[in-house]
């Protein structure tokens, strides 16, 4: 009787640790994992340059994957942006592209906002110079006006 218990216990542990393990408790893990933060600075319109990446000469710099918008001289807005450790790098960074809605970002090009959104970490450009597709993306998902210019920066 003693060895039926000890097999059960042992096939239920079993499987409470890869039912754990299925759920995986650590998103953290992904590169492409986003963090939630708010950011204040100036929206600006995306400079469109063709970027000569292979079978693309001569193509349409603007895409549906690249950002429009750009948010510049950016700077922490919010507890979320500076909150965990492991950000302080995006948080702080000066510059980031925009992926929003057109019609929820044209109106406040030019105007110094603050915008909440999910973060997806910078990728390394290509040809190693630094330029604005290497800035972090943030998805928006809420942007508020703070000045109708950027002149007080």
């Amino acid at each position: 009787m003693k060895r039926i218990w000890a097999t059960t216990l042992a096939v239920l542990v079993g499987g409470l640790v890869v039912a754990l393990a299925a759920q995986d408790p650590q998103p953290s893990r992904s590169a492409g994992s986003a963090k939630t933060i708010t950011v204040s600075g100036c929206v600006q319109r995306a400079t469109e340059a063709p970027t000569g990446t292979s079978g693309t000469a001569g193509a349409p710099a603007a895409s549906s994957s690249e950002p429009k918008f750009l948010l510049k001289s950016a700077a922490s807005a919010g507890t979320g942006a500076t909150g965990t450790s492991g950000s302080a790098s995006s948080a702080t960074a000066s510059e980031y592209r925009l992926d929003g809605d057109d019609s929820k970002l044209t109106p406040h090009v030019g105007h110094k906002v603050e915008i909440s959104g999910s973060l997806e970490e910078a990728m390394p450009s290509p040809s190693g110079a630094a330029s604005s597709s290497s800035a972090p993306k943030l998805k928006v998902d809420s942007v508020k006006m703070i000045a109708s210019s950027c002149s007080g920066d």
